[in-house]
């Protein structure tokens, strides 16, 4: 089978269990480019009503360590088409980045 291009997830990326990491490393397996979206501060806070335990900025970090993983990018918003523009928009920047 042949690899996607892209793909990516969107979490909080707080605390990641083994099983969380494996499905991920997965993913990354299965495509050429894996970024990952994570939720702000705000919308842990209010739209899942929650709070996290790390700030955004550790939270970038934890996504960003995991091996396979090209980019990662704050995601401010639940609303599935801004998220899309959002996760497409990184997708092109890291692309625009990494041109030879």
């Amino acid at each position: 089978m042949e690899k996607k291009k892209f793909d990516f997830c969107i979490g909080i990326f707080d605390n990641l269990s083994e099983k969380s990491i494996k499905k991920i490393k997965n993913d990354i397996d299965n495509c050429e480019v894996f970024g990952i979206g994570v939720y702000t501060d705000n919308i842990v806070k209010d739209k899942f009503f929650t709070y996290p335990i790390n700030n955004i900025d550790k939270r970038l970090e934890n996504a960003k360590n995991i091996a396979g993983v090209k980019f990662v990018f704050p995601i401010d918003t639940n609303n599935p088409d801004k998220m899309k523009k959002i996760v497409m928009d990184e997708y092109v920047k890291f692309i625009e980045k990494n041109k030879n």
